[in-house]
């Protein structure tokens, strides 16, 4: 398809399937800069709107002053906290664990079961899931989460978890066929009974009893973990093909497509389990992206109070990109050859308080381009390719979850200078309200597009032009952003009632505590220091406690406990 104007166009099929995103109009790249400052709408309104479901027909204070893209924003999460109407941290439904509950016995051969894993090209979900995610870092980046664009707004641009991110931190496939039920299959409780008695080895009954135990197309995952765990190659091989997709079915359930149920796993996916010869044939990993990217568009709505999606991607691309922030754990075995999710150790919560959440919110907020790991993988591109289809412009499928994708709006993640992007796809109905459970967005979906996504990548023409500086943008791109974005999620004049600097638990009492005793160390001297290693190692032990919010009873500085000696 040519693509012959400055920014690309949207891959369509024709003018009558497609709503076709038109270009930014020169008016949104001409005067009305921000210069300095953030405009607060002190002068505008004092209290949210209160009718946040409706769509955005003006400036909203503090951003957008251009409401032409965020539409939905008087419904997000930022839009109340900018009004000082905090929201706990997010509840995150993290499957992860349950992996380490399906048990192989270690005396017991499996290679025939192992062989179609592999085959399924599945396997690396088996071993680089955190077991336990971080509610305050994945409750400070939902803030910045606009589903219109599917990215998250910062305060010098836009950023989000790519297809290059998926491919090169989990190391599934991202290149492949749709996860995409084909049309005239009748998805109705008969169907599901008899995929999963074809799939599984049930009978029907036993299908349709297991999945009216909570309603719904849905299997627990303790259900299959009892009936395939098992398997050994002393097993028939049609059981070996039975637990083989049982297998994959769970590991779906516990990673990819974790969603609200809590314990369960929809039966559908077994549709693309049939043939365990064709399972490593699916773009697994641009239905994974969709799925979460749904997930953090009902994340972003101000009345959801939970999270489902691959939590470990978005945790690892946060660690991937925002390492001077958050602080990971670098595993020092780690090997490039490894998926770049083994290079982090999970880091654990310091605290559960809405406190932490606010002060990781001020941090992204006084961010800095130049402090962002934009493209974290240059330099390891023999291990960690940059795969074309990367820039693949259009709609991303997983079942009946439709998402768009634009490279186009993150191109300092792939090494280039940041343009003013194509405006997003319209889609055919939208209702993103302030209630998650009412959340309703479809889009024109149609597989031959992702079938043959060589013809809807961005053109090298409109892919701009290499970085000097990774945070390299063009000076229009930040008048542009400035005008449609919201940069900043707290008031710059307001301090929530959450925030309580005097708390002791607050982290600026936990950081000037933790001063103190590095102070008593510095002031007692080296040499000093070092000849009382007891001491130095639980003054370290306490600065540890004391930055993890842990309670340290007793803490005393390192110069105190000298002078007590002193006077003995």
């Amino acid at each position: 398809m040519a693509r012959g104007s400055k920014h690309h166009d949207c891959p369509i099929t024709s003018k009558t399937k497609r709503k076709f995103c038109s270009q930014p109009s020169q008016s949104v790249v001409d005067d009305g800069i921000l210069e300095a400052g953030v405009d607060t709408g002190e002068e505008q309104a004092s209290e949210p709107f209160t009718d946040a479901d409706e769509p955005l027909s003006g400036p909203f204070p503090g951003g957008p002053h251009d409401p032409s893209v965020l539409k939905s924003f008087k419904s997000h999460v930022a839009a109340a906290i900018w009004f000082n109407k905090e929201r706990d941290p997010l509840k995150l439904q993290n499957h992860s664990y349950k992996l380490t509950q399906w048990v192989f016995d270690e005396h017991v051969t499996n290679h025939k079961f192992w062989s179609y894993i592999d085959g399924s090209r599945l396997r690396p979900l088996v071993n680089c899931s955190y077991l336990i995610g971080n509610r305050v870092v994945v409750s400070a980046f939902c803030e910045r989460w606009q589903p219109e664009t599917n990215t998250f707004h910062l305060p010098f641009g836009e950023m989000t978890i790519t297809l290059d991110d998926v491919f090169n931190i989990l190391g599934i496939p991202i290149q492949g066929d749709s996860i995409s039920v084909p049309d005239g299959v009748r998805l109705d409780k008969t169907y599901y009974a008899s995929l999963l008695s074809s799939t599984l080895g049930v009978t029907i009954d036993e299908a349709k009893n297991e999945m009216s135990r909570y309603g719904g197309n849905g299997v627990t995952l303790e259900w299959l973990r009892l009936r395939f765990q098992s398997v050994s190659d002393d097993s028939s091989l049609e059981f070996i093909e039975f637990a083989a997709r049982g297998f994959l079915l769970y590991i779906l359930g516990c990673t990819l497509f974790v969603d609200k149920t809590g314990n369960r796993i929809n039966v559908i996916y077994l549709h693309f389990l049939r043939d365990l010869n064709r399972v490593g044939r699916y773009a697994w990993g641009a239905a994974g992206l969709s799925f979460l990217y749904r997930q953090l568009g009902l994340a972003s709505r101000v009345g959801c109070r939970q999270i489902g999606g691959y939590l470990t991607l978005l945790e690892a691309w946060i660690y991937e990109h925002f390492r001077n922030v958050v602080s990971p754990h670098l595993r020092v075995e780690y090997s490039e050859n490894e998926p770049r999710v083994n290079r982090w150790e999970p880091r654990k919560d310091a605290g559960l308080s809405l406190v932490y959440v606010q002060a990781l919110r001020q941090q992204l907020d006084h961010m800095q381009a130049h402090e962002v790991i934009w493209d974290p993988y240059r330099g390891h591109r023999d291990a960690h390719p940059l795969l074309e289809i990367t820039f693949y412009t259009g709609m991303l499928k997983c079942l009946d979850i439709v998402e768009p994708y634009y490279p186009d709006r993150v191109l300092r993640q792939f090494g280039r200078v940041q343009t003013i992007p194509c405006n997003p796809y319209t889609p055919s109905r939208v209702r993103r309200v302030s209630d998650s459970k009412s959340y309703k967005v479809v889009y024109e979906y149609f597989d031959g597009l992702w079938q043959r996504w060589r013809d809807h990548v961005l053109a090298d023409a409109n892919r701009s032009t290499p970085v000097k500086f990774s945070y390299d943008c063009t000076p229009e791109y930040l008048s542009w952003y400035q005008k449609i974005t919201h940069p900043y999620v707290q008031h710059p004049d307001r301090v929530s009632a959450a925030v309580d600097s005097n708390e002791e638990n607050h982290p600026l009492q936990r950081i000037s505590r933790a001063l103190c005793i590095t102070q008593s160390i510095v002031d007692v001297g080296r040499d000093d220091a070092i000849r009382q290693p007891m001491k130095l190692y639980e003054a370290i032990e306490s600065i540890q406690h004391i930055l993890l919010g842990d309670q340290v009873q007793n803490t005393r500085t390192y110069q105190r406990r000298r002078r007590v000696q002193n006077n003995e």
